[in-house]
């Protein structure tokens, strides 16, 4: 009997500690229910906001205790992959928009059709990023958009007021200035250009350079085929990369992701960077207010101009085997999307909020930046790239054959030609697949 009682005391502690070190709600033996919440793309702002912002949350009540783990933007899809085939899946995860499609092709994520109305404020995201979401997830939900980054210059003022110049406004300009401003023997340029992942600068080049051919942004022409092998795009992709063949952006841009542009432009090796909205808050750090501004992306010479459409970051509830009740995750994502935390989230990270109630706010409305974020979307010279986020490959080619190919472009080993063809043809090969499925 004895031996029975001991048998069973050890398979229930076993059990205890194998529900306990999984990464779905998970309770302790008594206090508060465990909820453990992702990051997609952590940085010091970001992560110092939300260790704060959760601290304050698990003390104002004693239902829930709220775990955040982040993690850098390279590496978080591998351990998210390796969390759903562990079953150690977090109860929430923020996700970007490109990594969408892939997780709900993998099943992972848990459709929010049945339970939107339990999460508080839902009805007051911009309609634009859930009808976005909708269209990626075949027409369900499975997420809530959060805040989305707007594509713009960023310039150092005091550089270009000793120059005794402005923010150029068209690719001609630009290339013009990097010519005339870089001076390789005292590593000083005019453009940090991002060889790693160069993703959302480099299709806004290729497609303002080329007007996108006149399909309004798309990827694909009238007969479905991809667009990216057309002498074209081969010239705008040699224009690009004659930046560097030529010397006009510093020799290790290469190999230059978002840390290395921003660490270039804060030190004053560069004077004019493209990025987002999200790198302000970096910028005051390395350079303090006042000493650097944002300008619109660059227009082509009819001053059209392309920047990837509207990427709102996502909160996902994960879909984990033979869970039903969601309630403690629902309960997080109303936290983590309320007009409160999404108007602190956007004023210390600089991102622009997809809550229309945090938009009415004086901080938002008084902040100039915001306002040119704003702008874009008012401007009839302003084009979205309709990025092809509903195929599940394109994140993975996205983060690793976009960048391979490119470092190869600008290190000579592929031509720019060679390079666009591989392009068009993987992509075809993608809406192949999915069009065979759906």
């Amino acid at each position: 009997m004895k031996k029975i009682l001991v048998f069973m005391t050890i398979c229930l502690v076993s059990m205890s500690m194998a529900f306990a070190q999984g990464g779905s709600e998970s309770a302790k033996a008594s206090g508060p229910q465990v909820l453990n919440f992702w990051y997609h793309s952590g940085d010091t702002v970001t992560d110092a906001f939300f260790q704060d912002y959760f601290a304050k949350l698990n003390a104002s009540q004693d239902k829930y205790e709220v775990v955040y783990t982040s993690f850098n933007f390279a590496g978080f899809q591998e351990k998210f992959q390796m969390a759903v085939m562990t079953d150690t899946m977090p109860d929430v995860v923020s996700l970007g928009f490109s990594n969408i499609a892939t997780f709900i092709a993998q099943d992972t994520l848990l459709p929010l059709d049945d339970y939107v109305g339990q999460i508080t404020g839902y009805d007051q995201i911009e309609t634009a990023f859930n009808r976005g979401l909708k269209n990626i997830g075949g027409g369900k939900v499975y997420g809530v958009p959060f805040a989305y980054n707007q594509e713009v210059a960023w310039y150092n003022t005091q550089k270009f007021a000793a120059w005794g110049i402005e923010p150029p406004k068209t690719q001609s300009e630009f290339l013009a200035d990097c010519e005339e401003y870089a001076d390789p023997a005292n590593s000083s340029y005019f453009y940090s250009l991002r060889g790693v992942r160069p993703y959302d600068s480099l299709v806004a080049w290729l497609w303002t350079y080329t007007n996108g051919l006149g399909f309004n942004g798309s990827w694909f022409d009238d007969n479905g085929k991809c667009i990216l092998d057309s002498p074209e795009f081969v010239e705008a992709l040699n224009k690009y990369a004659d930046l560097y063949k030529n010397q006009w952006v510093s020799g290790d841009s290469v190999n230059n992701n978002f840390n290395q542009i921003v660490a270039e432009f804060g030190s004053g090796v560069s004077a004019y960077l493209i990025h987002n909205s999200s790198s302000e808050k970096t910028h005051v750090k390395n350079l303090g207010v006042g000493n650097f501004a944002a300008a619109k992306v660059l227009a082509n010479d009819e001053g059209q101009y392309y920047a990837s459409g509207l990427q709102p970051n996502v909160y996902c509830v994960t879909k984990q085997p033979g869970k039903t009740d969601y309630t403690g995750a629902l309960w997080l994502l109303s936290q983590i999307t309320s007009q409160e935390c999404d108007s602190q989230l956007c004023q210390q990270v600089g991102r622009v909020p997809t809550n229309v109630e945090v938009q009415k706010e004086d901080w938002y409305k008084a902040d100039t930046e915001m306002m040119l974020y704003a702008s874009y979307l008012t401007d009839p010279n302003y084009h979205q790239i309709d990025n092809p986020y509903w195929l599940p490959e394109f994140s993975g080619f996205v983060n690793n054959q976009m960048t391979a190919d490119f470092q190869a472009v600008l290190m000579g080993d592929m031509t720019a030609a060679d390079c666009l063809a591989g392009w068009a043809k993987v992509i075809d090969g993608y809406q192949a697949s999915y069009d065979a499925t759906h």
